[in-house]
């Protein structure tokens, strides 16, 4: 079953916590723990999409313990491995993390400070450039409701049909970027997303 305005997280949070259920779950401290203890460091850019991380989190979800690991990993996350200043020398995980090894390449003693030195690193080999606003992802996804409700009520628009409509060079090398524009709009309750199309709710 699924209700407007409930996401993954709320939805995996309250099944977890509240139910005793078997799930796994996902919010920004355990993408976190769960990034850098199996796939090294999110930064300058993660391994793995917000989605995909649910996936991978049920992958690695010991059987029975669902309540304690999720648990688990949310506190590590707010306390040990936060985003800024991850406390290695603390972590009971040092062992065993993916990230602990790749910090561990530029110092002997990992911690917050090496990783906010990589960043700082990474930030001035990419400068930051403004994008115009007809390039941005908030753009397209309102070319795509607009474009939608200029259709009969309950109508589909095509995957493949959608994409010229709204970006004028679009490829096939682009359909990555529009599922994903489109996978977006559903989570946030504004289109109806299947395998034959999209239409408004």
């Amino acid at each position: 079953m699924r209700l407007k305005g409930i996401g993954r997280y709320p939805a995996g949070a309250i099944a977890c916590f509240a139910y005793r259920q078997e799930v796994a779950t996902v919010d920004t401290n355990i993408y976190r723990v769960l990034h850098r203890i199996f796939l090294g460091l999110e930064h300058p850019e993660p391994r793995i999409s917000a989605d995909q991380m649910f996936t991978f989190a049920e992958q690695v979800l010991p059987p029975g313990e669902a309540y304690n690991w999720n648990q688990a990993l949310m506190d590590l996350g707010a306390t040990v491995c936060s985003s800024a200043n991850p406390q290695c020398a603390r972590c009971p995980l040092q062992e065993n993390c993916q990230a602990y090894k790749d910090l561990s390449q530029y110092s002997l003693f990992p911690d917050g400070t090496v990783l906010r030195q990589l960043r700082k690193v990474a930030e001035q080999k990419t400068p930051y450039e403004t994008k115009p606003f007809t390039s941005t992802s908030r753009y397209f996804r309102g070319r795509i409701v607009d474009h939608l409700r200029s259709l009969p009520a309950h109508q589909r628009a095509a995957i493949a049909d959608l994409g010229p409509v709204i970006k004028a060079d679009y490829s096939e090398a682009d359909q990555a970027w529009l599922v994903k524009l489109l996978q977006g709009l559903a989570k946030d309750g504004l289109l109806d997303f299947q395998e034959d199309g999209v239409r408004l709710p």
